[in-house]
């Protein structure tokens, strides 16, 4: 029913206090006030069969991200691709499609939108991060020296920073990767283990505008938060 859920992937909040939740399994997504009284749904079960398609619907949406407009971009996962929509679900524009060359996803997971309006997604059986512009074209992509596997763990997010680094979960190999928004390495944070600075399982991932990292941990049952990486 509305607002009820089915294995809830991805959040995101706008200027305005809506929020927005990836209903995964419910294939759709719902908006709620900053009450949380459910004020929208939209979206419902379609494979597009890996191409692009019949808009506003979904096969598992995982991410969110909204950018300066207020639109909302989803990452719909199973159908390979990302979706755009107004702040009110109305369908604007689509990218991806399955693929191996540039511009093409494979398991579409976080997406971010930088401080330029540059846009990032984690085409993760592709083991990369794609960067495209604010007009949703191609622009570069870098590997992942991770993100190995198809299994239901290996579902990574993305974040970025005030000063436009990206930073990415490794969910099988227990640490968060940052980069500079050209694909440049800049840290490593974390390994696996149940103390300070290790992870059992990173999940979700999100940047403080005072430049702090927020991490949830999920295995180990906590949030981290780290210090600016500079």
């Amino acid at each position: 029913a509305q607002g009820q859920f089915n294995e809830p992937w991805g959040i995101a909040i706008s200027d305005d206090g809506t929020v927005y939740v990836a209903d995964t399994w419910n294939h759709r997504i719902q908006a709620f006030d900053p009450e949380g009284v459910p004020i929208n749904s939209w979206g419902s079960f379609v494979s597009t069969e890996g191409g692009l398609g019949q808009p506003g619907v979904f096969w598992g949406p995982r991410g969110i991200a909204i950018d300066s407009s207020g639109n909302l971009l989803v990452t719909d996962t199973g159908n390979k691709r990302v979706e755009v929509f107004d702040p009110d679900g109305v369908f604007i524009t689509q990218f991806g499609g399955g693929g191996v060359e540039a511009g093409f996803l494979e398991e579409p997971v976080g997406i971010a939108v930088g401080p330029d309006g540059s846009i990032y997604v984690a085409d993760t059986w592709n083991q990369r991060i794609q960067k495209f512009d604010s007009d949703y074209q191609f622009v570069r992509e870098w590997p992942v020296p991770g993100w190995e596997g198809d299994d239901l763990f290996n579902k990574p997010y993305l974040a970025v920073d005030q000063a436009g680094k990206i930073y990415a979960a490794d969910p099988t190999g227990w640490r968060v990767l940052v980069w500079t928004g050209e694909g440049e390495p800049v840290a490593v944070l974390g390994q696996f283990g149940a103390g300070p600075s290790e992870f059992a399982f990173v999940n979700g991932i999100h940047t403080a505008p005072d430049g702090s990292i927020w991490v949830a941990d999920a295995n180990n049952h906590r949030l981290m938060r780290f210090e600016p990486v500079q």
